[in-house]
């Protein structure tokens, strides 16, 4: 059956476009995101006090140079007292380093607890949202709201914070410093500030366009790359490796282009800034060299020195602000999809005074089930049974029929739209969900597992088993014969997946380690159809003996495995249309019949079969 896990997701690599979109609030996600300051505030102060520090003594210097140039130079000649100053200068420059150093390991490590306590919290609320929310959201999207919204967010506190307030206060003190020096060679200073603020504008605005559009392009490259590699045995098998080529040099072009556009617009930016600046100092020459031969006793080399260097300083920080812009309204819009984690309720709740049982009989009512994953397509409608205490209930049917639904709703990952499941006569809905799921082992169709050994993978769900208790599980699962054989055995390390063993040995692991955690329910849903015959014969005797005295569901498309099953239900058109043993189903030669003369003659009997 196919549930919503298994449609479509987003694309391998989409989570690597860095967003430039912007928030929808502004002013919400801001305030929401200082919250996670916390203790770190402290820092955040101590990182500002530093940044003013540091623009006042870069702010002070020219002033103390162009006065020792003017004083000890220019009228005096006095050759120990302008070392004197260029002393202090150098105490300043200095002061000014550790000023900033200090300013930004502050900012660092604020930056580094932020996004230490969002990510524990997002990842935090994501173990308890229902199984529905990552069918809606997709892999891919979460990825990257816990990547690069988050890298976003770090990014800005730890950068463009630093370089928002450290440009703002030096326009400020810059242009005070200027105004309090001299007025009209502050004018010529600001001479050109209408025409960089047009090209800041103009270019600032393009640059932004085209980096969007180079992002979106790295992105597209991404997922095709690694849908490529992800799908190499699907292309080698239909033989496209020239069309996904093909495919593959078209993206690459087109994310060459972009990139070249971008890089173009940006570096025609920088030159012209550049050229500006030399026009400004041009301006503040040829003004400030007009006013001191006509005006000596007012200006002075000095001061024109001064203003030199303010005038650089004061064009850089203009550039800071304009690339922090595009920056900061990135950090928002990522802040507000990484909230947008927060904000998702939890569909599966634990009932306000939990039921948590010391141990479970096993008896399982289903009571007119109606379910569906998408409104308006029912999966289940009014299913009803009963699986009985320490006996074996087989559910069959063609694919797509619901029957790992039924396997989903038992261990509540989902829940019921309408009816109720009753375990040892009590809703499932009043117990204690992990407590529930405790009782419960599943082994799926494709199991997963983690990167770690085998040994570690085994304890999954029992921690605290001994050497013994892990061997005899591998032992009954008929996984023991193939680890040992591993150069490292039990302790083997499994890559992702655990691709590096054949599907049939994931399979035997997944059993192993169901066993070793000694449920109270097994439920096997399709855990023996990648299992060759020979080794699905030597593992049905210790399965027989785990399920003695335990209730079992399997789901089997192979009914050869499930003939000595205490009951058999057939669903079929979103219920259970047959029931009953092996032999009384054979006997009344209704669908149950016709699926099983048609194994061997039909892969597989879907959903278009007629009753």
């Amino acid at each position: 059956m196919r549930t919503p896990s298994s449609g479509p997701r987003p694309g391998p690599g989409s989570h690597r476009t860095m967003s430039f979109e912007k928030p929808k609030n502004s002013g919400k996600a801001f305030t929401r995101l200082f919250r996670y300051f916390g203790k770190s505030a402290v820092l955040l102060i101590a990182s500002i006090i530093f940044i003013i520090a540091g623009v006042v003594l870069n702010t002070v210097a020219p002033r103390i140079l162009g006065g020792a140039i003017t004083e000890h130079i220019e009228k005096s000649m006095n050759l120990t007292a302008f070392i004197k100053q260029m002393m202090l200068l150098s105490g300043i420059y200095a002061g000014a380093f550790i000023t900033q150093s200090c300013s930004g390991i502050l900012l660092a490590l604020m930056s580094n607890k932020v996004l230490f306590r969002m990510r524990k919290e997002a990842f935090h609320h994501i173990q308890r949202l229902s199984i529905s929310y990552f069918d809606r959201k997709g892999i891919g999207d979460l990825i990257s709201r816990l990547t690069n919204d988050m890298e976003m967010v770090y990014n800005f506190l730890s950068n463009g914070f630093s370089n928002t307030v450290q440009g703002t206060l030096t326009l400020l003190a810059v242009l005070i410093g200027m105004l309090s020096l001299n007025i009209p060679l502050t004018g010529s200073v600001l001479l050109t500030f209408p025409l960089v603020a047009l090209i800041m504008i103009r270019f600032g605005k393009r640059i932004k366009s085209s980096t969007l559009k180079n992002q979106k392009q790295v992105g597209a490259l991404s997922s095709s790359i690694e849908e490529s590699v992800s799908g190499m045995k699907v292309i080698q098998s239909f033989h496209r490796e020239k069309e996904e080529y093909a495919k593959f040099e078209k993206v690459n072009r087109t994310a060459m282009e972009a990139a070249v556009d971008m890089e173009r617009k940006s570096f025609v930016m920088m030159p012209m800034m550049r050229f500006i600046n030399g026009l400004s100092l041009a301006f503040v020459i040829l003004i400030g060299g007009v006013l001191t031969i006509r005006n000596p006793a007012v200006y002075s080399i000095g001061l024109l020195t001064t203003f030199l260097i303010y005038a650089r300083r004061f064009f850089e920080p203009l550039r800071q602000l304009s690339s922090v812009y595009a920056l900061f309204q990135s950090a928002l819009a990522g802040s507000e999809r990484v909230f947008e984690i927060f904000d998702s309720e939890e569909e599966i709740r634990n009932p306000a005074d939990p039921f948590i049982p010391e141990s479970v009989e096993g008896c399982i009512d289903f009571r007119e089930v109606h379910f569906h994953y998408e409104e308006g397509k029912p999966v289940l409608s009014d299913l009803s049974f009963r699986a009985e205490s320490g006996k074996i209930t087989a559910i069959v049917g063609p694919t797509g029929a619901g029957k790992t639904t039924i396997i989903n709703l038992l261990a509540r990952f989902y829940d019921v739209d309408k009816g109720e499941i009753l375990l040892d006569g009590r809703n499932i809905k009043e117990y204690d969900i992990k407590s529930l799921r405790k009782q419960m082992g599943i082994v799926l169709q494709e199991p997963f597992f983690f990167a770690g050994t085998i040994r570690e993978n085994l304890l999954y769900g029992c921690p605290g088993a001994e050497e013994d208790q892990i061997i005899r599980a591998a032992e009954l699962a008929n996984a023991h014969s193939f680890i040992t054989r591993l150069p490292e055995g039990y302790e083997t390390k499994l890559i992702e997946r655990g691709m590096n063993l054949s599907q049939g040995e994931r399979q035997l692991l997944a059993i192993a380690r169901t066993i070793l955690a000694d449920p109270s329910i097994l439920i096997l849903d399709e855990a023996t159809s990648s299992i060759d015959s020979f080794t699905e014969i030597k593992i049905q005797e210790g399965l027989s003996r785990l399920m003695k005295n335990r209730t079992s569901i399997i789901i089997a498309h192979r009914l050869s495995t499930i003939k000595n099953a205490d009951q058999l239900l057939v669903v079929h058109n979103r219920s259970i249309i047959e029931k009953g043993s092996h032999k009384e189903l054979m006997a009344a030669r209704g669908f149950y019949y016709r699926m099983y003369s048609l194994q061997f003659e039909k892969a597989e009997i879907t959903e278009d079969m007629n009753i």
